[in-house]
């Protein structure tokens, strides 16, 4: 770990004050389409001295690698050198609080602890029929929708697959990642400072106080000081939603699938 020192510099920026390696790591992590762009854009206009991240580009490419690793076993002392890496350089170029949330890291949840580094998590989750529903409408932003199915490790899939993998319907394997996803997640909440599930559905609830409880937590989790108010309004609009291509949720195929994961996150499953 290096060493934090005081350079000239850093006296005239209060938000360098602090060295990197001093700070927690602070993610919020998901198997995506559970309201981390909302998430994103939240820290970032109502909480002080925070800057809030979403799926930093270099990251995509880490995914295929670490799909790689995964699948086939190799690559792993390269992937974790690029992490680590590229991790420290983003945190560097930011003077307060970094808080990353990226979908992309469930394939290397792994690289995440480091020794001697408080980690702090968010795990977003959604009941697995809607979100599989979601997913498989969206299937990723629009830069990279018409290309995502035909590039090799291009989003996130469970290893080793389930029998019959290639012969599945897209979402029945959207439901198998997102077990494997938010399995992954789960891993690491004997290595974190700080770890709290939010679901989805109580951070988007008709109830304001379901929701500002659910904002709490994330603020808590993360160690960030929540705003006096919060402004829910902003919750009203989807900021990325997904094209509507006539998918139904099938809750028969979510429960063969997810439940018993799904009834821990207190889904009626």
């Amino acid at each position: 770990m290096q060493s934090c020192s005081t350079t000239a510099q850093d006296t005239t920026n209060a938000a360098s004050s602090l060295c990197a390696d001093e700070r927690p790591f602070r993610y919020v992590l998901s198997a995506g389409r559970t309201g981390t762009v909302f998430l994103e854009g939240f820290l970032n206009r109502q909480i002080s001295k925070v800057t809030a991240v979403h799926e930093p580009p270099e990251t995509r490419w880490q995914m295929m690698l670490a799909n790689l690793r995964n699948d086939w076993g190799v690559g792993d002392g390269l992937l974790r050198a690029i992490f680590q890496r590229l991790r420290q350089k983003r945190e560097s170029a930011v003077g307060g609080d970094y808080v990353e949330l990226n979908p992309f890291l469930c394939a290397m949840t792994d690289l995440l602890p480091l020794p001697g580094r408080d980690l702090r998590v968010v795990h977003m989750v959604r009941d697995p029929a809607t979100w599989a529903h979601s997913i498989s409408s969206f299937k990723a932003s629009s830069t990279f929708r018409p290309i995502i199915d035909l590039v090799p490790f291009a989003k996130p899939y469970p290893t080793p697959r389930p029998r019959n993998w290639s012969k599945l319907s897209d979402y029945e394997r959207a439901l198998w990642r997102w077990n494997w996803c938010n399995n992954r997640i789960l891993e690491l909440r004997d290595q974190c400072t700080a770890f709290t599930i939010v679901r989805y559905e109580d951070l988007f609830n008709a109830d304001a106080n379901k929701t500002v409880s659910a904002l709490n937590g994330i603020c808590n989790t993360l160690a960030l000081s929540p705003p006096d108010q919060f402004d829910l309004d902003s919750l009203a609009k989807r900021l990325n939603p997904k094209p509507d291509k006539g998918l139904v949720a099938d809750p028969l195929a979510a429960s063969r699938i997810c439940g018993e994961l799904a009834r821990e996150f207190g889904y009626a499953y």
